[in-house]
């Protein structure tokens, strides 16, 4: 069991996630509790289908459900939910990190239209800091409950063909398509 479950004031945090609202154009979850349960069991199925470890799995699994808890401070930042980890007993910093890069995708992208991308030193210092492979395995289930499923999130798609490009991991992701999966 995660060490997040053996914390009451995560389980209470957690539990007000239920009355943070989405925006519907951008999830299908009813709200951010929701949405972090969804995100947690697709990200337990692509760790799966990645070979990822047990240790690995649970960092993910924890990464689900602590990612967007800033939201119940009223501000979607990822720097709310890094702020809050100490308070849970979270202090892996693999765990840290992972929060706190877990968007990077959306800035990127939009520094990247404004024909101002993110520059070597800035895509090496975020290889650095996370395991890239778990943070793009993160980045494709956060988008679970996206209407037109995570390929048609242009950010999240650029930044996967960006790591792909720049080599930055050791063997391929194996990614199936979650909407069509869903139909069938």
């Amino acid at each position: 069991m995660s060490f997040l479950f053996q914390s009451t004031i995560f389980l209470q945090d957690y539990e007000k996630l239920k009355n943070v609202s989405l925006d519907p154009a951008k999830h299908s979850a009813a709200n951010a509790y929701e949405h972090c349960e969804m995100v947690n069991r697709r990200v337990i199925e692509l760790a799966k289908m990645n070979g990822c470890t047990e240790e690995e799995t649970s960092l993910l699994s924890d990464l689900a459900r602590v990612h967007d808890i800033g939201k119940i401070t009223g501000n979607s930042k990822p720097e709310e939910s890094v702020k809050l980890l100490p308070g849970y007993g979270a202090s892996s910093a693999k765990l840290v990190d992972l929060v706190k890069y877990h968007d990077t995708n959306l800035p990127w992208y939009i520094a990247f239209q404004r024909c101002e991308p993110p520059g070597d030193k800035a895509w090496n210092r975020l290889a650095r800091s996370v395991d890239m492979r778990l943070l793009c395995l993160f980045m494709v289930a956060d988008r679970v409950d996206c209407p037109s499923g995570w390929r048609a999130n242009a950010p999240l798609v650029w930044f996967l063909d960006e790591v792909k490009r720049r080599r930055l991991l050791n063997r391929d992701l194996v990614i199936d398509d979650e909407t069509t999966r869903r139909e069938k």
